[in-house]
């Protein structure tokens, strides 16, 4: 057991709704997209509910419609926000930006900077810094050197974190993440939380056979294939060639079988490529990013996640536990506690290894043509990953209590 595991205690929950309730919270925000967004969506919209006064800044460049919703939900309860226009990289027009970040925080007045990703990160905690701003929260959701090759750019990007880790409070969301603030940034112990993501288990349901008929004849699937899927973006750290690859001969072998990729990024036409000459190309069904991927679970029979790392498990991990589907999970960092969990029909198999996922793949398969039956996914969900009990502890870590932070879904 790490030194983390050891210290971490229990949370409170939420408290009831309190209209009347008197925190500013400034939340930094890059991207408005994919799971970072929908962290933060979920975050803000329950501290709004709770009357919580909340500032946003944001940025343009990597945005979705969701997001630009969030804002003027923001704006409609009398907070104010700030289009930082900034990309997930070190540019020039990171300068103005932060010196417009400095008068958000001078004219708000928080009680409280939040920020949320690298970029935000950086920005966020070097304005909290400079103004000597008491409370300093930052959640990296996947620290960019994770399981990387220390590159200079690596090299880089683990200095800054470095520096930055000795302000404020860092909030983890695995123990993976927050042994590698510890160990390879030297983040001490005493400024790290872990607090769990949450899912929306009343928006993510299991699909009745009307919603699921429904959802493959939005999305064009035969009503009798086995559909498994992938969903997240296009790029190296969700590794999309090894589910491919390991998808591929199982598709061979089974004619009804779909493999459909919900997703976006630089890497769809390389993907293509890959399909053609794995002979996936007539089974592979790939649809573009939305907002909203709930009409996606109802059409499919299981997940399949093959990151390189992650910072914890990712969202679409717990929206598929929440709709009691199936799931098959490379092991990677920050989701090398998935097979320790007693969920009843999870595959595991290790971070880019081909042939063991071809192997998770075909037993799941195995086990979907047989019925799937006693799933405790979403029981496991909404006992232990609810927004409630894990959004509360970042409320009472707001509210700087000592049940502030540290929830795991095994305890």
């Amino acid at each position: 057991m790490s030194q983390i595991e050891a210290s971490k205690g229990h949370a409170g929950s939420l408290l009831p709704l309190n209209t009347e309730d008197k925190l500013n919270i400034l939340v930094v925000v890059e991207p408005g997209v994919d799971g970072v967004f929908r962290h933060v969506e979920g975050l803000v919209d329950m501290l709004l509910k709770r009357g919580t006064r909340i500032n946003l800044a944001y940025s343009s460049q990597r945005c979705s419609t969701a997001m630009f919703q969030l804002v003027e939900r923001v704006r409609a309860s009398g907070g104010q926000v700030l289009d930082l226009r900034v990309s997930n990289v070190p540019e020039l027009g990171d300068i103005p930006a932060f010196f417009r970040l400095l008068g958000l925080i001078r004219r708000t007045r928080p009680d409280v900077v939040h920020a949320h990703s690298s970029k935000a990160g950086a920005l966020g905690r070097f304005a909290a810094l400079i103004l000597r701003h008491p409370r300093c929260i930052y959640s990296p959701h996947a620290y960019y050197g994770m399981a990387k090759p220390l590159t200079i750019k690596v090299r880089f990007y683990n200095w800054v974190e470095r520096m930055l880790g000795k302000f404020g409070t860092t909030v983890a969301i695995s123990n993976d993440e927050a042994n590698f603030a510890n160990k390879v940034l030297g983040v001490r112990f005493e400024r790290i939380r872990i607090i769990h993501n949450p899912v929306e288990t009343a928006r993510f349901v299991p699909a009745s056979p009307e919603m699921r008929r429904a959802a493959r004849e939005a999305l064009g699937i035969p009503q009798q294939a086995v559909v498994l899927a992938i969903i997240g973006r296009m790029c190296w750290q969700k590794d999309p060639e090894t589910a491919y690859a390991g998808v591929a001969p199982v598709c061979r072998k089974n004619s009804d079988m779909l493999f459909l990729h919900l997703g976006w990024g630089k890497w769809k036409e390389y993907l293509l490529d890959c399909a053609k000459q794995l002979g996936l190309v007539p089974q592979l069904r790939i649809i573009d990013y939305t907002d909203d991927p709930r009409v996606f679970y109802s059409a499919i029979d299981a997940l399949i996640v093959s990151s390189r790392y992650e910072a914890g498990w990712p969202l679409v991990f717990l929206e598929a536990l929440a709709c009691n589907l199936p799931v098959i999970a490379a092991t990677c960092m920050g989701m090398s506690d998935v097979g320790k969990a007693n969920l009843s029909h999870v595959w595991t198999f290790p971070s880019e290894n081909i042939a063991t996922c071809t192997v998770a793949v075909d037993q799941w398969l195995d086990a979907q043509r047989k019925g799937i039956h006693d799933c405790n996914h979403r029981g496991f969900a909404i006992e232990r990953l609810s927004p409630e009990r894990c959004f509360g502890a970042v409320y009472s870590l707001y509210l700087n209590k000592p049940s502030g932070g540290n929830v795991s879904p095994f305890e």
